[in-house]
């Protein structure tokens, strides 16, 4: 016990820190570069618009202010919770490679080090990676002062970030149990909310989230894990069933994206899933005259570019295996095709959902509806060559390309 302690404390806790940073900034460098430049570039163009910086942090704060909304209930508000935190999570696991530390941490994880001394580590990193996040949750704080209670809507937006926090570090470290605490405070706060309980709620909720930051729960017990395989392994079955009638390459594409990129591909879903309830929102505000469908052709264009960044993902995946197929008689490239239908396949429900309700309030023609969709279909499709032409160039490629799309299907639809 006593070489243990003297190692501990014979390693500066900026070393391993040190480490942990540099191998995040050199993994992750373009990619976080590119995301600031999109929250620079969307500045840019607000503050072109003669907006006020005032402006600018309503309308980063505005996600987490809903929460505070006199129009919506307690159901509601434990739903958004969890949307929240599904996203934080989605958002940390999809950097998983990058903040965990690559294979220095695997051999760092044989040396014997405290848990705590680790988690401390971990916590710094993971701020790093969601600063991008913690950017909207400092502007609800800044607007929350100027409300009218502005100790409560602080401690809200302080128990909110410990509990994604919490989150994210018990999907990265697979211990499921943090979840199901940190569903437990989302209930508790979406009763608490707007109500005199609101102060104490928040400070217990934090407690808890701060509690599950400093503790380290132990995994779910195997006898758990196995009774949830049975449960699951009749639907299992079914699926597979149905899964050996399809071709064998679109099998592989599916494999690829479900089992290799399942957090990339379900921050995808999510997100696009967030566009089409805007979109649906927005169209309803215009009570779904000739603007909600221009909102809707926008909202297709904006899921089918998100989704087509998986296509990287995809030629990746079939780059490794290019050696093993090499020696079959395969024309080159001949997964092109199933990646597309694959892709088109996932991305369908959430570019159809604004035509089917525009069709369902009879505020457009069907040829009008199911020729927008199939333009998006098709833009999916095209805006593979833009994301695997260059990977630095790809969101600019991909992007213009997306804009011009768009712009021609919504000259053709109001032509007609």
């Amino acid at each position: 016990m006593t070489r243990f302690v003297h190692l501990e404390n014979s390693i500066p806790p900026a070393t391993l820190l040190r480490f942990r940073l540099r191998w995040y900034a050199v993994s992750t460098a373009r990619v976080l570069l590119r995301r600031w430049q999109a929250l620079l570039l969307a500045f840019g163009v607000l503050a072109a618009a003669n907006s006020t910086l005032w402006s600018h942090l309503n309308s980063l704060a505005t996600p987490l202010m809903l929460l505070l909304a006199p129009g919506h209930g307690a159901a509601w508000r434990f739903g958004y919770l969890l949307v929240l935190q599904a996203v934080a999570v989605m958002w940390a696991l999809m950097q998983r490679e990058q903040i965990g530390g690559g294979a220095f941490m695997r051999y760092a994880g044989s040396l014997p080090l405290s848990a705590r001394y680790r988690r401390g580590v971990d916590l710094t990193v993971l701020l790093l990676a969601d600063s991008p996040l913690l950017l909207v949750l400092v502007s609800a704080m800044i607007v929350g002062v100027k409300a009218h209670a502005p100790g409560a809507t602080v401690m809200l937006m302080v128990g909110l970030g410990l509990l994604a926090l919490a989150a994210q570090l018990g999907a990265l470290e697979r211990r499921r149990l943090a979840w199901l605490a940190v569903a437990a405070a989302d209930l508790l706060l979406a009763a608490a909310i707007g109500t005199p309980y609101q102060m104490p709620a928040c400070g217990l909720a934090a407690l808890l989230a701060a509690a599950l930051l400093a503790a380290h729960l132990p995994p779910v017990h195997a006898r758990w894990r196995m009774a949830a395989g049975r449960l699951g392994a009749a639907f299992a079955a079914r699926l597979s069933a149905c899964a050996m009638r399809l071709h064998p390459a679109i099998l592989i594409s599916f494999s690829v994206l479900l089992r290799q990129r399942r957090a990339e591909l379900t921050g995808k879903a999510l997100g696009a899933a967030c566009i089409a309830a805007l979109a649906l929102g927005l169209m309803r505000v215009f009570d779904y005259d000739a603007r909600a469908v221009t909102v809707a052709v926008m909202a297709q264009t904006f899921i089918a570019l998100s989704f087509s960044g998986l296509y990287r993902g995809l030629q990746m995946a079939h780059q490794d295996a290019a050696r093993y197929f090499a020696a079959l008689p395969l024309r080159p490239a001949w997964w092109r095709r199933f990646d597309i239908a694959s892709l088109a396949t996932l991305a369908l429900p959430f570019l159809a959902a604004p035509g089917a309700v525009l069709l369902l309030q009879h505020a457009g023609s069907p040829a009008r509806m199911f020729g927008a969709v199939a333009a998006s279909v098709a833009l999916l499709a095209v805006l593979r060559a833009p994301q695997l032409f260059n990977e630095r160039h790809a969101v600019v490629l991909s992007s213009v390309v997306a804009a011009l799309w768009c712009a021609v299907t919504l000259s053709l639809i109001h032509q007609e």
